[in-house]
């Protein structure tokens, strides 16, 4: 067997030496449930997906096994002696944590079905909708964003769209999805009269469409990184001019997703994190952070931060955004622990020394079985952070839906209608 087979069956045997024949709960079949239709992604994405879902995969199995023990252990969800520690999150915070972070922010929601034929504007404060923006023809979708420190400055990468069918008859769309360019625009917002100017940066060019995972604009707005998986591209915005870091090894560049904030940027704009996986699956993850002033052209050069080891179902994990505090002084991310043979895991925000890569605080304490957290931005120092918590509606299994807010103090302050619409939001 190979290195996956011995990890899951070790897992399903550590489970089943547990089961004996009378701790067996009774079988309860769950009622009829609706057929989904899951959309068809680009294939630019599935060669991304198709090596972490190696490890996606024994990470779910051993989950499983974990669930499965804790409920033939009497490990239950219900209270008592024998209920498994329940984490909810913070306390909440007062509305004042509103005002901590930038007033403006970008929302693309799925549509067309997993891109967004509108970009909307919305207050932090309210949570309301304050502009709606549609890319200009021949392009119908907006495919990334990306907030500057202005508050009130964002760039926008646009494509054409075709609807993709499925099987065969899919194929025609889906070559013209990938092969289509993405072209980039700067799209500005103006409070006082609500209205949104939307510029097309044609100095930036026309990127790959069928190799680009992410992008992320520099805080002043000069300049735009672009990740290829294998290379970063800095894009200078007013004159195209370029430069061009490679990753020499197995693996490559980019958020496990892959639809996240893929780099993050120090304030002074020297200094760009993001997240280079590897390991025989590609399911390990480091934290880098680039010195876009050094010499060189090499990504092995940016300095590990931290670095998440798969370890067979159990330890730290990050699958999320990972951002470095615009004072670069923090790491901050969402970080999910399980132990070998517990009965449950647990989520929580953390922030770690950019200088040693050690752990300085962990705020915001989920179960892991109620919901998944983001973060989303962060202020200097980590001191005020966007996240999604899960807070919002229960489903049919006990989890709760997404809900954004601001963490500060240790305490969580939502934002007004701010259930979570897609994955791709800037502040």
């Amino acid at each position: 067997m190979n290195q996956l087979e011995d990890r899951l069956a070790a897992a399903l045997r550590d489970t089943g030496e547990e089961i004996s024949p009378h701790n067996v709960p009774p079988l309860r079949l769950p009622g009829r449930r609706r057929r989904v239709t899951v959309p068809r992604l680009p294939r630019r994405w599935m060669a991304w997906l198709t090596p972490l879902a190696a490890a996606a995969a024994v990470a779910a199995v051993v989950g499983a096994s974990l669930a499965i023990s804790a409920t033939f252990h009497g490990h239950t969800r219900g209270p008592g002696p024998a209920g498994a520690p329940r984490w909810n999150g913070s306390p909440l915070g007062p509305r004042s944590a509103l005002k901590k972070v930038p007033p403006y922010f970008v929302v693309l929601p799925p549509q067309a079905p997993i891109y967004a034929r509108t970009a909307l504007v919305r207050s932090t404060v309210t949570g309301r909708v304050l502009a709606t923006v549609s890319p200009p023809r021949p392009y119908r979708v907006f495919t990334w964003v990306s907030g500057t420190a202005d508050d009130r400055t964002f760039v926008l990468a646009a494509q054409r769209w075709w609807n993709i069918g499925h099987g065969q008859a899919g194929m025609p769309a889906q070559n013209r999805d990938n092969s289509t360019p993405t072209v980039f625009f700067r799209l500005t917002f103006h409070p006082a009269t609500g209205t949104t100017q939307l510029t097309r940066l044609s100095a930036a060019g026309k990127a790959r469409t069928q190799d680009l995972l992410g992008m992320g604009v520099s805080p002043d707005g000069t300049r735009l990184a672009l990740d290829y998986y294998k290379s970063v591209q800095i894009v200078t915005l007013a004159t195209g001019a370029s430069r061009t870091w490679t990753w020499p090894g197995n693996g490559g560049i980019g958020n496990w997703k892959p639809i996240g904030d893929t780099f993050s940027w120090s304030a002074d704009g020297r200094y760009l994190e993001f997240q280079q996986w590897g390991g025989r699956f590609n399911e390990t993850m480091h934290v880098r952070v680039l010195d876009t002033r050094a010499p060189g052209t090499s990504l092995a050069t940016a300095k590990v931060i931290v670095m998440y080891p798969y370890r067979s179902g159990y330890g730290s994990l990050v699958t999320g955004n990972t951002f470095l505090t615009p004072d670069g002084t923090k790491i901050v991310t969402v970080t999910t622990f399980y132990q070998r043979h517990a009965p449950s895991g647990y989520s929580q925000i953390t922030g770690y020394s950019a200088r040693t890569g050690q752990p300085l605080f962990h705020e915001d304490r989920f179960s892991s079985s109620i919901g998944w957290q983001e973060v989303l931005w962060s202020g200097p120092g980590g001191n005020a952070l966007v996240v999604t918590d899960p807070r919002g509606k229960k489903d049919s299994y006990g989890g709760r839906a997404g809900v954004l807010g601001i963490l500060a103090g240790n305490r969580f302050t939502p934002i007004p209608h701010g259930a979570v619409e897609g994955g791709k939001i800037a502040w």
